[in-house]
């Protein structure tokens, strides 16, 4: 069996990238991305992807405390270099002063909000990017507090699969979140705004992650059907893509997709041979895209602007991950085990 997560959370983290600079730049040349990638489709799959692998990590740990700290190795210290590499772009964009920029409470609220993962109290900082479409520092980071209320999560969610079934159980999961997205725009006193923002925290992201953890405990059942469940999954969202029922097709359709071009593609693809940089990607690229925007990179020459914009995010990625996230792994890691063995 095949093993693509690497290959396949890199073109998602890329898709990322593509969709974002189309949407932040607002550059002509590059808004045919929008027409052809999704970024919904990419972070959704993220979560599939997280469902089944964080899944995997609880089952070989032996205890929790372990499984806990094996999670915390690999999200948080790539997650605050990040931060500080947002509050550095911050400075080289301000239109402040440097001393009065030093001297700004918001700057150094932005630290604190950030690192607790409460990225909406500060999402900017003093003087940076205020004419911009987004002023955000860094808009990727919201999904990554749902990753941690997910990782809390698995617990109760294999619980429940050894308690119901695995099915049953995922059912129930599934239904849960969906009823959570539903109910929103009929409580009391939430704008239509933030019912959007409400529905893509936790737990409205919950079925997408469940249905990962399920490919985990079955896979040897539903490995052999996943090309079967595109096909089915891809027909019926296509058909109801446009109606009411998007939202329960939806989830099925994109875990189809990802993992079967995660487990079951004929090819292996040598993506993780320097490494998982997908993290990496994910975490730095918005911050420098408005970096870019504020340079004017994309005015005169787009796409030579584009190219020094994405060999600068694959740079920074990969420092990222051999100078930070590799080092911060535990010694079980395969990472540091392949690393041994080249």
């Amino acid at each position: 069996m095949r093993n693509n997560f690497d290959a396949v959370r890199l073109g998602l983290a890329l898709t990322v990238v593509l969709c974002h600079l189309a949407a932040l730049s607002q550059v002509p040349s590059f808004q045919p991305f929008l027409s052809v990638l999704s970024a919904d489709f990419a972070v959704k799959g993220f979560f599939v992807i997280s469902g089944c692998l964080v899944t995997r990590s609880f089952l070989s740990s032996t205890t929790g405390w372990e499984y806990a700290e094996k999670r915390v190795r690999r999200i948080y210290p790539a997650y605050l270099v990040t931060i500080g590499l947002a509050w550095l772009v911050g400075l080289l964009a301000t239109a402040l002063p440097v001393e009065e920029y030093l001297r700004h409470p918001t700057a150094y609220r932005y630290i604190g909000a950030n690192a607790t993962f409460l990225n909406f109290l500060q999402p900017t900082l003093p003087g940076a990017f205020e004419s911009h479409r987004f002023s955000a520092l860094n808009g990727s980071l919201w999904t990554i507090k749902v990753e941690l209320c997910l990782y809390c999560c698995v617990p109760v969610i294999l619980w429940l699969f050894r308690r119901l079934g695995p099915y049953p159980g995922v059912a129930l999961l599934y239904l849960s979140s969906l009823l959570y997205g539903w109910l929103l725009p009929n409580v009391p006193g939430l704008s239509p705004k933030a019912v959007l923002e409400l529905s893509r925290q936790f737990p409205g992201m919950l079925q997408f992650f469940a249905l990962g953890a399920v490919f985990t405990m079955e896979e040897s059942r539903l490995g052999p059907s996943l090309r079967w469940l595109v096909l089915g999954a891809g027909v019926a969202f296509l058909l109801m893509r446009h109606t009411d029922f998007r939202q329960l097709v939806e989830p099925v359709c994109y875990a189809a997709i990802v993992l079967y071009l995660a487990t079951r593609l004929p090819v292996q693809l040598p993506a993780g041979r320097w490494g998982d940089i997908s993290y990496g990607i994910y975490l730095v690229h918005f911050p420098l895209i408005q970096l870019f925007i504020h340079w004017g990179a994309f005015q005169l020459s787009p796409w030579l602007g584009f190219a020094g914009l994405l060999s600068t995010v694959l740079l920074v990625s990969f420092l990222l991950w051999h100078l930070v996230e590799k080092r911060w792994l535990k010694r079980s890691s395969h990472y540091i085990i392949a690393g041994r063995l080249m």
